[in-house]
């Protein structure tokens, strides 16, 4: 994380280039409007913005998990207090230790056990500052498995944040009015369920799905707004749990 905020933040931005670049390609937007348009430049539109879709929910979703890699990093540097760290954060480590141990016998059994205790125990002692080597950017990431509500709620629970699909309704919804924009306020949970799943249908060869060129300039903008958000919840949470005190 630099000075201007999350790396994974200005990454993000910067991969929307490339599917607004793929979208200027979309031979079914002709600067006449009169003109007509082939039905091969129908299929190559239609490929254009399926494609640009799937691109998009991926950029979005690698954005997520590197925001969620930004804030283990920032909490290694920092070693604060474990008392700084939110309990699911904690408890989410030392689970997969446990499921670990429970996957062996006999010896190994005993070892990784010892282990457990001898290691993991720290982070459940509220001023010891916390090891490094203990977590781990990957356990946490892994646990975002796609971009549904659903999951993105679970994953901000274990960092504290019980609310963020209320906190994402306010500032999305907060973020058309100051553009002036004409859309009518937005659900976040629905619109984000609407552009996973046709994603998804598209990434498994729905050909029916057929996003035209405005749904999908329009889900950019969405999913930048959603990112806006996730981006400052995180700088938060960073500021919260790297503190000395």
């Amino acid at each position: 994380m630099t000075g201007n905020g999350l790396d994974s933040l200005s990454e993000f931005r910067d991969s929307l280039k490339e599917v607004e670049t793929l979208l200027a390609l979309n031979p079914a937007r002709p600067l006449n409007k009169s003109a007509s348009v082939s039905s091969q430049e129908r299929e190559t539109a239609n490929a254009i913005t399926r494609s640009c879709t799937v691109m998009l929910v991926s950029h979005f979703e690698g954005f997520v998990k590197s925001g969620l890699t930004e804030l283990i990093d920032e909490i290694c540097r920092a070693k604060p207090p474990a008392r700084r760290l939110p309990e699911g954060l904690l408890e989410l480590h030392t689970r997969e230790r446990i499921q670990e141990i429970f996957g062996t016998e006999g010896p190994e059994r005993i070892t990784r056990t010892r282990r457990l205790f001898a290691t993991y125990s720290s982070l459940w002692e509220e001023d010891r500052s916390i090891n490094p080597q203990v977590l781990s950017a990957k356990i946490l990431a892994r646990q975002f498995t796609s971009a549904k509500p659903e999951v993105l709620s679970s994953v901000f629970s274990l960092l504290g944040v019980s609310d963020i699909m209320d906190e994402l309704d306010t500032r999305v919804n907060q973020a058309i009015v100051n553009r002036g924009d004409q859309a009518t306020s937005v659900r976040v949970h629905i619109k984000l369920t609407e552009i996973v799943d046709r994603r998804n249908k598209i990434s498994h060869g729905d050909r029916n799905e057929k996003p035209t060129p405005v749904e999908v300039e329009s889900y950019m903008t969405f999913l930048t707004d959603v990112a806006d958000c996730l981006a400052s919840v995180l700088e938060a949470r960073i500021s919260h749990c790297c503190s000395l005190r």
